[in-house]
C-alpha cells in the first residue's frame, strides 16, 4: 500500500465523520501497556504548537481507554504522561516512538545548548 492511498493518507473515520479510536502500544514503557486514541487532527498539533499550555487537554481528550477524568490527569504519572505523549504524537505524525522521543531529545539538549551560550 502506498501513502497515497485514502487508507493510508486520511485520518479514519466512521460514517457520521467522527474519528475512529486506534490501539496503540506504549512502547516506551517497559510492561509495553496499550491504550486506545484518537489520533490528532491538524487542528489539534496546531493548537498544541501554538498554545503550549493547552497540551494536557488536548492530550487527555485524545485518551478513550483508560479514561481520565481532568482532576485524575493532573496527577498522572511523568514517565505515564511522557510515554502517552510519544505514542500519540508518533501515530499523529506518522513516524515511530523511538525517533519521535529522540527528536524531542535533540530539541531540548539544543535549546540547552543555546540557553548556555547567552
Amino acid at each position: 500500500m502506498g501513502y497515497l492511498e485514502k487508507e493510508n493518507s486520511l485520518i479514519q473515520r466512521d460514517g457520521e465523520g467522527k474519528l475512529l479510536p486506534v490501539e496503540l502500544t506504549l512502547e516506551l514503557l517497559d510492561d509495553k501497556p496499550k491504550i486506545k486514541v484518537t489520533p490528532l487532527t491538524k487542528g489539534d498539533l496546531q493548537e498544541l504548537f501554538a498554545n503550549p499550555d493547552s497540551e494536557d487537554e488536548i492530550i487527555r481528550r485524545n485518551i478513550i481507554s483508560p479514561e481520565y477524568t481532568e482532576e485524575e490527569f493532573k496527577f498522572i504519572k511523568p514517565t505515564m504522561y511522557g510515554a502517552i505523549k510519544m505514542a500519540l504524537l508518533s501515530l499523529s505524525t506518522d513516524s515511530s516512538q523511538e525517533d519521535m522521543q529522540k527528536s524531542t531529545v535533540k530539541a531540548l539538549l539544543d535549546k540547552k545548548k543555546d540557553l548556555t551560550q547567552i
